[in-house]
């Protein structure tokens, strides 16, 4: 579920929620109420409940029925004896009834009261009284309110002498009123607790599915901001926030394999000072030996003499070839050597390599072959210069462990689809599986000695890799202990468009 989705769930609960919690709580807090006005009116008739099903529920209506029930025996009282609204007892009797109802009565002959219950001030209420007739319009009550006091039944009637009369039943609303303003102000009550309950209730499950996991978010970026990165973020959620724990959880692990590789190459940094360092000793270290040689006279015959020289000029030879080489890696390393790519016909090319080497190789019991397994005039897009140190370097190693008396080194070209693969196989003494991964790694020697007759600087290898990624092409090695190691790559064809190559 998206966060927009849940959003607008909890905007839809926040509103229809409370009003359904508001008309449940409404009829159970008047009920409590309703009780309280029967209990302080005691709306019962000669002590049993009204069964009106009529006004059941309604204590307003219950009281007035039980006036009306007190009014048809004051009917039939004044039908048989007119006169008996003047009788002082009978008036006492009804005030006793009625006072259970917090009610009384007013008798009203030509318009003058003649009598009031004692809590009903004649004077403020003469005036408001209806006038004779309108009881029989309005049976039930005529609403009117003044200073507490409703009229809740009128009777109009004759006296003996043809006078005209009414009676009114008067209850006290005074109880009534302050236990309806106390509904009020509870069921307000009510409705702000259910608010908050609700409000409260929805703002904690938006949160919990929102805000604690931007929180956690947040703790996971202080971790990495203080360079913690060893930790995994994860939500199973499947909305938004999932959608950024996830963007954040890769940055995470991009950020931990960036830190990684800046660690890495700080420790070859420091392996490539040391290597040089040591590759450079052994050389320079027998340089000085022999100028010292020659400077306290030890080479005191011109074959001497010869030796030390031409043993010096060759290491000073191998240190400059050491220095080009890490030249041309370094800036193979920082993308800032450039290629001069072209059409190089493949056949014609290895020819040529192979003529040098071989020339190089005279006197050492290596044989060189091609072995040529592809089409006529296939052309390949590369740098010859580069291509060409790619193919030397990889004879040259093979050369160096050499172990075999009569060697073997074969080139054997074969066409795979859009791509020119070349394998440069031996029959020197393998490698074994456990070295096989790191031959192309700079500086790598199997011999841990790092005995520069046989290892070379190892950097042969790691140059002809970033060569050949250089031309977009793969480099692979495969190799058997005792029976030799073959070198793959792969580069990729020249197809002619036109008068263009690509």
């Amino acid at each position: 579920m998206s966060i927009k989705v849940r959003l607008r769930i909890s905007y839809m609960a926040m509103l229809i929620v409370p009003i359904i919690l508001f008309l449940i709580a409404l009829p159970i807090v008047a009920s409590f109420y309703v009780k309280n006005i029967d209990r302080a009116y005691d709306i019962k008739y000669d002590g049993h409940p009204l069964q009106s099903t009529m006004f059941k529920g309604n204590p307003f209506k219950d009281l007035i029925n039980k006036n009306s029930l007190i009014l048809m025996g004051i009917e039939k009282a004044i039908e048989a004896n007119p006169n008996i609204l003047e009788n002082t007892n009978y008036l006492s009797n009804l005030d006793s009834k009625l006072k259970l109802t917090h009610s009384g009565i007013v008798i009203r002959k030509n318009g003058n009261i003649t009598y009031s219950t004692d809590f009903i001030n004649k004077t403020a209420i003469k005036d408001s009284l209806p006038k004779f007739g309108y009881g029989k319009e309005n049976e039930f009550t005529h609403n009117l309110m003044l200073n507490n006091l409703m009229i809740s039944k009128q009777h109009d009637f004759y006296f003996k002498d043809k006078s005209i009369g009414s009676i009114f039943i008067i209850t006290d609303a005074g109880a009534m009123l302050t236990i309806t303003k106390s509904f009020f102000f509870v069921y307000i009550i009510v409705v702000i607790l259910i608010m908050l309950l609700i409000n409260g209730l929805l703002t904690y499950w938006v949160s919990k599915r929102i805000v604690t996991p931007i929180i956690a978010l947040k703790n996971a970026s202080t971790k990495i901001k203080e360079g913690y990165l060893d930790f995994e973020v994860e939500s199973s959620a499947n909305d938004e926030i999932g959608e950024l724990y996830k963007e954040f959880e890769d940055m995470r692990c991009r950020l931990k394999e960036s830190v990684e590789l800046q660690l890495q190459y700080e420790d070859n940094r420091k392996e490539l000072i040391s290597n040089i360092s040591h590759d450079l000793k052994t050389p320079v270290t027998a340089i000085k030996g022999y100028v010292e040689g020659i400077r306290d006279g030890v080479a005191d015959t011109p074959e001497k003499m010869e030796k030390y020289i031409n043993t010096i000029y060759k290491k000073t030879r191998d240190i400059d070839k050491m220095i080009d080489e890490l030249f041309l890696f370094s800036k193979l390393d920082l993308n800032k050597l450039t290629f001069d790519f072209e059409k190089v016909d493949i056949k014609s090319y290895l020819s040529d390599i192979i003529d040098e080497l071989k020339f190089d190789l005279e006197g050492s019991n290596i044989d060189m072959i091609l072995i040529d397994e592809a089409k006529d005039k296939t052309a390949i897009v590369a740098d010859r210069e580069k291509l060409r140190r790619v193919i030397i370097n990889i004879v040259q190693n093979s050369v160096k462990y050499m172990d075999k008396e009569n060697g073997t080194i074969q080139i054997i070209l074969k066409e795979l689809g859009g791509n020119v693969q070349l394998e440069i196989k031996d029959n020197g003494p393998g490698i074994s599986k456990a070295a096989l991964s790191f031959i192309f790694d700079r500086f790598y020697r199997a011999d841990p000695s790092r005995n520069s007759r046989t290892g070379g600087n190892g950097l042969g290898l790691a140059i002809a890799k970033s060569i050949i990624e250089g031309h977009e092409g793969e480099i692979w090695a495969e190799s058997t202990v005792g029976l030799g190691t073959s070198i793959f790559f792969i580069i990729k064809k020249c197809i002619k468009e036109g008068s263009e190559l690509i």
